[in-house]
């Protein structure tokens, strides 16, 4: 029998769902996929922090993950005021970080931010971003919370981002 994913056709987890009707008014239906379980929080959460890891172990996968993080922000920016600031020092830090201008952070932070921005880009959300300012309401609390937890380490770079605009004194 057809197999999609491991799941047969004939499976009873397959719900017949009305999808139309036939010229003459006969219902026919299609079969339709029953979801399983969603994911634990503990289980998204190592999933997100093994996939930033793998992501920092090539510079240049984070330097992608900050061009699509630019593009996810300027697309929502309406949906996104509250921490704007806040997600743009941190995309400011990963800059400088892959540059290998700023190395003051730890490692720690490094894998939130990489993993709330992972969470942040990723179109499978537990909100649909599609739903607009609510679809965002996920994304919002991810990158807040990451923010708020190296707090201190991205207000030392907004610091040290402050002493490299300033002339140097003679």
């Amino acid at each position: 029998s057809l197999s999609i994913e491991g799941t047969r056709l004939s499976d009873p987890a397959l719900v017949p769902m009305p999808s139309d009707t036939t010229p003459r008014g006969e219902q026919t239906s299609t079969p339709e996929l029953a979801l399983g379980p969603a994911p634990s929080r503990s289980e998204v959460t190592s999933t997100l922090i093994e996939a930033a890891r793998r992501v920092l172990r090539r510079r240049f996968r984070v330097v992608l993950l900050i061009r699509d993080a630019y593009a996810h922000l300027e697309a929502n920016t309406d949906a996104l005021t509250a921490v704007w600031t806040d997600l743009r020092a941190a995309l400011r830090l990963l800059v400088a970080w892959t540059r290998r201008s700023y190395r003051k952070v730890s490692t720690t932070s490094l894998v939130l931010l990489v993993a709330a921005l992972l969470y942040f880009v990723t179109p499978i959300d537990a909100i649909p971003d599609p739903l607009g300012a609510l679809g965002f309401v996920d994304d919002l609390a991810v990158v807040q919370t990451a923010v708020e937890t190296v707090r201190d380490e991205l207000d030392q770079f907004r610091s040290w981002e402050e002493r490299q605009r300033l002339p140097a004194s003679s």
